[in-house]
């Protein structure tokens, strides 16, 4: 019997019989008065708060092992964020005299859990091995930039990571290098690969997976607010502006009416654009939202190119300038996209 398991029955024994003595507890739970009184002591040094008696419980103790094990985990491995910090949080919890919460005590956690992680990939890995002859995944793949460039490959339908590889550059030779690692000896067969339209990743996908290369959506959507978007927004500012402007210095009544229709056009623009943005996220769906039937390449492509007509038509309407190509880049994308 552990040290937690003892004070749980201490704790346990005490609050269901009441005031009995150290003898009778002890007798109880079968401890001798000495450990019942120590134990009882510690107990007593702990519950200090209203809620402290819910970790004195098992199942607050092991609700307490769930929140430290998520914290770290989200925070301190997903999030990056420091252990002190994390310190700092299970203190204004009011945790410390249940958990160890020193930011050495959760550096070591932190560690135990990577490495816990690490052994669990090892295990998948092999099981992979062992059943992979009739595997195929959709893939994606992208690079991220912090303080190194991380080279990222995973299965889209279960999340799993075939790649997390650090290295100096994303040329196609590194990507190859990398993937061929990851890859060998598993005997898995890639679908499709969804990327950006990095060059590399494409020919990695035609090359070397012998894969469809599939555009990603997220790309195209950003290129078009930070551009489009953007730009009508701007317009939409100056114009709500000079229509405050006219009003206030009293301008012929002719100006400011004619404002006020180029401002209903506008908003009728934005309203056009932002529904274009809402059809590149529904269009791509392999069912359709409408009937529920299932979607042929060309059925999109033929909806994709409704899409780009209108947004042409409102590049020339206000005579946007599109900084970032997005036009430009959609009408690329039509065939990868589809």
């Amino acid at each position: 019997m552990n040290l937690a398991q003892r004070c749980q029955l201490i704790f346990a024994a005490g609050y269901q019989f009441g005031q009995n003595s150290f003898r009778s507890l002890a007798a109880e739970i079968n401890l001798s008065k000495s450990s019942v009184h120590r134990l009882d002591h510690r107990v007593a040094s702990r519950n200090l708060f209203p809620e402290s008696y819910l970790w004195e419980t098992e199942a607050g103790q092991q609700w307490l092992r769930y929140l430290v094990f998520a914290t770290i985990f989200v925070f301190a491995l997903q999030g990056g964020i420091g252990c002190e910090r994390l310190s700092q949080f299970f203190r204004l919890l009011r945790l410390e005299r249940h958990i160890g919460i020193s930011p050495t005590a959760l550096r070591s956690l932190r560690g135990q859990m990577e490495t816990a992680i690490i052994d669990y990939q090892q295990q998948q890995q092999a099981r992979i091995q062992e059943i992979s002859a009739d595997i195929e995944i959709c893939a994606a793949a992208d690079e991220t930039f912090f303080d190194e460039v991380i080279l990222v490959l995973l299965d889209l339908s279960s999340g799993y990571l075939f790649l997390e590889e650090k290295t100096s550059d994303c040329q196609y030779e590194t990507w190859q290098q990398q993937v061929q690692k990851g890859f060998k000896k598993l005997g898995i067969k890639v679908r499709y690969l969804v990327s950006d339209r990095a060059k590399a990743i494409i020919k990695l996908a035609l090359n070397d997976l012998g894969a469809c290369s599939i555009s990603d959506l997220f790309h195209v959507l950003l290129d078009l607010n930070r551009s489009l978007g953007f730009e009508l927004n701007c317009l939409s500012s100056r114009l709500h502006k000079r229509i405050k402007l006219a009003e206030v210095k009293q301008a012929a009544q002719e100006v400011v009416e004619q404002l006020l229709v180029q401002r209903e056009t506008l908003q009728k623009s934005i309203f056009t654009y932002e529904h274009c943005c809402y059809q590149l996220t529904t269009c791509l769906h392999p069912f359709s939202l409408n009937n529920s039937l299932s979607q042929t390449t060309t059925d999109v492509k033929l909806q994709l190119q409704e899409i780009l007509l209108t947004l042409q038509q409102l590049q020339r309407t206000h005579k946007l300038q599109d900084p970032r190509n997005s036009i430009r880049k959609l009408s690329n994308q039509l065939d990868s996209l589809s």
